[in-house]
């Protein structure tokens, strides 16, 4: 999408509809979709825009956005639609893996006799259906005429995308009873994220939902390379948006070569970035496991007696510790947790003995060591207790009078 189809446009006239209509003056722009990882573009958004009588420029989606009966609106979206399809055909023809977002008014649909109008289109102009995903915005969805319609496309191979997010929420219902093959979500969910953490925890669930529903998040508007690494680092690989679009300075007459150097650019500054903190992450990893090595070969020189002056020396010594207990080999605890000092004070929810006698055998760590497992890494976590990123390691082993015990580590992960 090039910079011009952001600027302000024209609010359309009530009278000005019938002559869209008569006139069929509809541009279409595309932009890419593409995948940041595979370096590929999955296909193209139509982007709709029409030059009213005295030459004001009326985007679709303002247009969409009028009181128009569904009648109107029905008679509104084929004619974008046709004109989507007239201009994709050649890009089509020379790149045959290439596939159309093309939306479709769910309020129209409601108007329409029959479903069957777009797939007359499609075969007219020898385009599969399979290469066409039909994207719904939210208001609608739930409708019976909107669900009839998408099963109805389905049947012949099309796909279906949904606009979901409106604002930070999504229609949960509507996707789970849809289960589209793409999901989009807007800027407001990954854009001014400077102390909302829970921008990216609502990103990351939505991309878990969409993997139990076999869909696919992306996420429109993107802009700049930071919010497509951002995106990246929270699991979304699909993108599209200005970022993506042809540079001015770009001397590649090809445009969806041009496309595709950009976002091969991205991909190659990702990739240094995530090399480099993987390797940060692998040398974090490293000094845990030598510091599970120390205090694990101390405890096993160790009777149990002495064991809590053990945990709390270590945990208040090395540097990356934030907590240190032991569990015996059926997943009570037997010592009280040891916190470094300058980090928790009072653990009122623990109770006096600091969690001495709970009961943990069913925790996840517990149940992969009694099966044979040698040591066991949790998923990153906030400290209830220290309001910290934390991660626990755990690993079996032996005291001084041959006791089997599991050691808990629990460490600063950031």
């Amino acid at each position: 999408m090039s910079k011009s189809l952001e600027e302000p446009l024209s609010r359309p006239a009530g009278a000005d509809i019938e002559k869209v209509l008569t006139d069929e003056k509809i541009a279409v722009f595309f932009q890419p979709v593409v995948s940041v990882r595979g370096k590929s573009i999955l296909g193209f958004e139509a982007f709709s825009r029409s030059i009213g009588g005295e030459g004001a420029r009326l985007d679709a989606q303002d247009l969409f956005a009028q009181p128009w009966s569904p009648a109107v609106r029905l008679r509104l979206c084929r004619l974008c639609r046709r004109k989507a399809l007239e201009a994709f055909r050649p890009i089509a023809e020379r790149h045959p893996h290439m596939q159309i977002f093309l939306n479709v008014d769910a309020i129209g649909i409601t108007a329409a006799e029959n479903p069957g109008h777009l797939a007359a289109i499609c075969k007219a102009m020898g385009l599969d259906g399979r290469r066409v995903i039909i994207e719904l915005e939210r208001p609608g969805l739930s409708s019976q005429e909107v669900y009839r319609f998408v099963q109805f496309y389905r049947e012949r191979g099309f796909k279906l995308s949904i606009d979901a997010m409106d604002g930070l929420s999504a229609p949960t219902e509507e996707l789970f009873s849809l289960k589209p093959d793409y999901i989009k979500l807007d800027r407001a969910s990954y854009t001014d994220v400077e102390g909302k953490e829970f921008k990216r925890e609502m990103v990351t669930g939505l991309c878990r939902m969409a993997e139990r529903l076999g869909s696919v998040v992306v996420a429109k508007n993107v802009e700049t390379e930071e919010e497509a690494t951002r995106l990246l680092e929270w699991g979304v690989n699909i993108q599209q948006g200005y970022c993506y679009t042809k540079d001015k300075d770009c001397q590649e007459k090809d445009p969806i070569r041009a496309f595709l150097i950009k976002v091969e650019e991205i991909n190659r500054r990702f990739r240094e970035r995530a090399q480099a903190e993987v390797a940060g992450k692998r040398k974090r990893f490293e000094d845990f496991h030598k510091i599970l090595r120390k205090v694990g070969s101390k405890l096993g020189e160790t009777i149990l007696h002495d064991f809590p002056a053990v945990t709390d020396r270590y945990a208040n010594a090395e540097e990356s510790l934030l907590c240190v207990y032991v569990l015996d080999d059926n997943g009570v605890q037997i010592t009280p947790r040891a916190f470094k000092k300058s980090l928790v004070g009072e653990t009122p929810m623990l109770g006096p003995e600091r969690g001495k006698g709970e009961d943990m055998s069913i925790r996840e760590d517990v149940l992969h060591l009694k099966s044979g497992f040698d040591k066991y890494v949790s998923q990153p976590f906030i400290s209830i207790h220290a309001r910290v990123p934390a991660c626990t390691i755990s690993a079996r082993f032996y005291n001084r009078e041959n006791v089997p015990c599991i050691l808990c580590l629990e460490f600063l992960s950031a």
